[in-house]
């Protein structure tokens, strides 16, 4: 049966999807895992097992290579920022708020992207850009002014972990870029989870007798993360890019809080209230048009 055009960017587009649902399957998961096992030892796991998962496809299809010993420094930042930094502040924001607050603070990444190459690039912004990107801030203090009261006994640390995230994922995105260019995405994300797998093993040596004490369901969690979330979802996100391009891709990333949210609530059991929603929506929203507008700024010089 010859696959015609339409049904093979149809396909794509389901890989998106079941990619949205893991991620944001993905917070709750580890948010139930935390509960057992320290976050130093849960990151170490995923990244080992993400990176043996990407090393066997990738010395399969024969595309590993070595990285050139002058880029080693930039490797490693990139890894510090985007695997350590960024997981420990996500991490660290899901003992004291909501995961669905998490991934609205982090629905501000197409604004801040937008502000760094205005700031750093000289990029081009219109009037509809500014309104956008004032209406995903309004979404974000809605997000979290229902909070408000509680910012100052234990949540105000978790938002601020959520910056620090923040932070670092566009400090990642826009080092990485050079990087992803000159070695491939595949070569970039086996040099980072290997790479970030070795930074923190040393944390990790002292708990090493807790894992084999941990619940089966624990392990398997664990697992699942590692295999799935850190090397099969990497390599979803890699054909998307690829398939249909950076802008839709970063629209269907956007609408991340809404599956968060949803497993959220199912496994555990974490209600939004209608000031959160109504924030959340906003951001999703002009996320999503920022991304079309700057997309089009962008065709048209």
């Amino acid at each position: 049966m010859i696959m015609t055009k339409g049904n093979s960017t149809l396909k794509y587009h389901g890989m998106m999807v079941f990619l949205i649902i893991v991620w944001g399957l993905e917070f709750s998961i580890a948010r139930g895992a935390l509960e057992y096992v320290n976050a130093m030892v849960l990151l170490n796991t995923k990244y080992l097992l993400g990176a043996l998962f990407i090393a066997v496809i990738a010395l399969r299809t024969k595309k590993a290579r070595l990285p050139e010993k002058k880029d080693l420094p930039l490797i490693f930042v990139t890894t510090f920022v985007g695997h350590i930094l960024y997981y420990c502040g996500v991490y660290t924001a899901m003992e004291t708020i909501p995961v669905a607050n998490i991934t609205v603070i982090l629905g501000f990444l197409p604004l801040g992207s937008v502000l760094v190459e205005k700031i750093l690039f000289q990029k081009r912004m219109s009037r509809m850009l500014v309104l956008l990107m004032i209406g995903c801030v309004a979404g974000i203090f809605m997000t979290i002014g229902a909070d408000w009261t509680s910012l100052f006994s234990g949540k105000g640390a978790g938002y601020l972990m959520c910056a620090l995230a923040l932070v670092s994922w566009l400090a990642y995105l826009f080092l990485t870029g050079q990087l992803t260019e000159k070695y491939g995405a595949m070569n970039i994300a086996l040099y980072q989870t290997t790479l970030a797998f070795l930074m923190t093993a040393p944390v990790v040596v002292p708990h090493l007798g807790e894992i084999p004490q941990l619940p089966p369901v624990i392990l398997l969690q664990m697992i699942y993360l590692g295999v799935v979330n850190e090397g099969l979802c990497f390599l979803i996100e890699v054909t998307g890019l690829d398939r249909l391009g950076p802008t839709v891709s970063a629209v269907y990333s956007n609408f991340l809080p809404v599956t968060t949210a949803f497993f959220g609530w199912l496994i555990l059991g974490q209600n939004l209230g209608p000031l959160q929603c109504a924030g959340g929506a906003i951001v999703i929203i002009c996320g999503f048009f920022i991304i079309r507008e700057r997309e089009r700024l962008g065709r048209n010089g």
